[in-house]
C-alpha cells in the first residue's frame, strides 16, 4: 500500500519513470521499486528495537491517544487541531488527520512482519523462536491498533515485502475487521507456542519490555487474549463462554505490576509523548465533565492531579470541589485560551512510563468478566486490587511531574498511598458497587485509565463497546457528534481505490460503528 511504498525511496521518481516507460529496460523497471538507500536485512533484535520503541511511543502514546484523550473528556482541546477536535471541526473526519498514524503503523506492522520471515528455517535469524514469538506479539498489537481505530482495513496484504525490501502489493486489498481480529487471536496463539522456545541468538537489553524474558511475555500475550476477547463480546455467540476465556486468559497473565507490558525507557533527555505533546503544544485543560465525576466520589486524585491555571508563574494543586483554582474548561465549548484552563499533572509526567497493557487493566477485565458473569463478590476482590492498581499508577506519574516542576509546583497534597486507595474504596467506591457493579466497574475503569501512560485509546475502545451494547455508564458532556471511529489516512484515501471508496466524504465517522460495536465494516 502507498503508505508502505513511501518507505522506498526508488518511488519518489515513478511519475517520471512512467514517462519515459519506452525507453527503460526490463532490468530498469524491476530496479525501480528496491529500496537502494538503506541495508535490506539486519538482525532482527535490532529490528525489534525500532518495533517497540515506535510502537509505544508513537501508537499507544501518538495521535490515537492524543485525540483519544478528548473525544472521552479526559482532556479539553483549547488550541488549534485539539480545539477543532473537541468542537468536531474538521479533524475527526478529515483524511489528514491521522496519515502520520496511519503510515506509522502500518511501518511497525511490516518491520515486525520482517523479523518474522527472518526467523523462519534457512533465513538470516534462523532459530530465535523467542524473537520471532515477541514479533508475532507486536504482529498482532499494531493490528488490532488499525482494526480497531478504523474497522475494516488493508491487512493480509498490507506491509509484505520481498528479499529486496520491495512491496508485494501496491494497493492491498481492505479486509473485514471481523477478518482482521480471527487472523490476530491466531497470531497470539502462535506467538504463544513460540515464547515457549528459546534464541539463538538473544534479543537480551534490545527488548525494551521485558529483556527478553519470555515468561513475561507469554503473559503479555495471554493479556492480550483477554482483552481482545472482551473487545468482541458485543459479536459473541456464546457470551457466557467468552467471558470464562477473559477469566482464563487473565489467569494466565500479569500477576502484579512488576509484570506489566510498560515501555520505562523515558529521563529528562528522552521523554514521555503526552508530555512532549503538552510541551510543544499547551493544547489541553482540564476536562470540566472529569472533574464533575472526580467531586461526585470523592476521588483524591482531584486534588492530587488537578492544577490551577498558571498563577504568577505557578501551578497550584487544587484542594477541593470549592477551591477558585480548580478552573476546568467546558466540554464542546472551551475558549482558545491557554491561560483561563488549569491542566492535570499528567501533563508533566516526563518519565512516567507507556503502558502497552496495564496490570490495572487486566484486573478491570476480570472485575468486568466476573460481574457479568454474577459472581459478584469476586468481581468485588478485583476490582479493589485494579482501582489500587490504577490509583498506584496515577501517582507514580503525579510523582514525576511533582520531581519535573519542582517549585514551579505548588503542592496542597500527600501521596496517594495504598491506605488511601483502600479508604477511597471502602467509603466511595463499594457502597456504589453494591447498588450497580458493572457500572461502577466501568466508571472505575475510566477513571484508572486517565494520565500520562497513553491508556485513552483504550477507553476510547470501552465507550464504543459499551455503547454497543446498550451500557450509558459512562456519560459524556460535550452535546456534538461523537466519534464513532477514525477516518483512514491520506495518503491511501488518495492512491489506494478501495480505501478511497471506504473513505467516501469522511462524514462515515459519526455514523458508522466498527464491526465489533455493531457496524458493518
Amino acid at each position: 500500500m502507498n503508505t508502505i511504498i513511501k518507505s522506498f525511496k526508488g518511488l519518489a521518481v515513478m511519475s517520471a519513470v512512467s514517462l519515459a516507460l519506452a525507453g527503460c529496460s526490463e532490468d530498469v523497471m524491476d530496479r525501480v521499486n528496491q529500496d537502494t538507500s538503506h541495508t535490506n536485512s539486519v538482525d532482527g533484535k535490532f529490528i525489534l528495537a525500532d518495533v517497540l520503541t515506535s510502537t509505544a511511543f508513537s501508537n499507544v502514546s501518538g495521535d490515537f491517544n492524543t485525540y483519544s484523550s478528548s473525544y472521552v473528556e479526559y482532556e479539553v482541546g483549547i488550541e488549534n487541531q485539539l480545539y477543532n477536535a473537541e468542537i468536531r471541526l474538521n479533524e475527526p473526519s478529515a483524511s489528514s488527520t491521522f496519515e502520520n498514524i496511519w503510515s506509522g503503523v502500518y511501518s511497525d506492522l511490516k518491520k515486525a512482519r520482517i523479523i518474522i520471515s527472518q526467523c523462519q528455517e534457512g533465513q538470516r535469524d534462523e532459530g530465535n523462536l523467542l524473537t520471532r514469538g515477541i514479533a508475532e506479539v507486536m504482529e498482532a498489537y499494531n493490528g488490532a491498533l488499525l482494526a480497531d481505530m478504523f474497522g475494516d482495513t488493508p491487512y493480509s496484504e498490507a506491509s509484505l515485502v520481498d528479499e529486496n525490501g520491495s512491496p508485494l502489493y501496491m494497493n492491498p486489498k481492505m479486509d473485514k475487521q471481523e477478518e482482521v481480529y480471527a487472523s490476530i487471536m491466531t497470531t497470539l496463539d502462535k506467538a504463544i507456542e513460540d515464547l515457549q522456545q528459546s534464541d539463538r541468538t538473544p534479543v537480551g537489553t534490545y527488548d525494551y519490555v521485558y529483556k527478553g524474558n519470555a515468561q513475561k511475555w507469554i503473559k503479555f500475550a495471554y493479556g492480550l487474549k483477554a482483552r481482545y476477547t472482551m473487545r468482541l463480546i458485543h459479536r459473541s455467540a456464546d457470551k457466557q463462554g467468552d467471558l470464562n476465556k477473559v477469566l482464563d486468559y487473565v489467569s494466565k497473565s500479569f500477576a502484579s505490576a512488576d509484570e506489566e507490558a510498560a515501555y520505562a525507557v523515558y529521563d529528562a533527555n528522552n521523554i514521555n509523548p503526552f508530555f512532549g505533546f503538552f510541551e510543544s503544544r499547551a493544547a489541553f485543560a482540564n476536562s470540566q465533565s472529569l472533574a464533575d465525576k472526580l467531586i461526585e466520589r470523592k476521588d483524591p486524585r482531584l486534588e492530587r492531579v488537578m492544577l490551577s491555571p498558571t498563577r504568577e508563574g505557578k501551578r497550584i494543586q487544587v484542594t477541593g470541589a470549592d477551591d477558585k483554582n480548580l478552573a476546568p474548561a467546558p466540554n464542546g465549548t472551551p475558549d482558545q485560551n491557554m491561560q483561563k484552563y488549569g491542566v492535570s499533572a499528567f501533563v508533566y509526567s516526563n518519565t512516567a512510563p507507556t503502558m502497552l497493557m496495564s496490570y490495572h487493566e487486566l484486573k478491570f477485565l476480570q472485575a468486568e468478566a466476573l460481574c457479568r458473569l454474577n459472581r459478584t463478590s469476586d468481581a468485588e476482590a478485583a476490582l479493589k486490587q485494579a482501582v489500587a492498581a490504577g490509583i498506584a499508577n496515577a501517582e507514580r506519574s503525579v510523582a514525576s511531574a511533582i520531581d519535573y516542576m519542582g517549585a514551579d509546583m505548588v503542592v496542597n497534597t500527600e501521596e496517594m498511598t495504598a491506605e488511601v486507595a483502600n479508604a477511597y474504596f471502602e467509603n466511595q467506591v463499594k457502597p456504589l458497587f453494591s447498588a450497580n457493579p458493572l457500572k461502577e466497574t466501568m466508571i472505575q475503569k475510566y477513571l484508572a485509565l486517565w494520565g500520562a501512560s497513553g491508556e485513552a485509546t483504550e477507553t476510547f475502545n470501552d465507550l464504543r463497546r459499551m455503547k454497543a451494547l446498550g451500557e450509558n455508564f459512562v456519560t459524556l458532556a460535550n452535546t456534538k457528534k461523537f466519534p464513532l471511529r477514525l477516518p483512514y489516512g491520506n495518503s491511501d484515501v488518495i492512491s489506494n481505490p478501495e480505501v478511497k471508496a471506504a473513505y467516501g466524504d469522511g462524514q462515515y465517522v459519526y455514523s458508522e460503528p466498527v464491526w465489533w460495536a455493531g457496524g458493518t465494516r
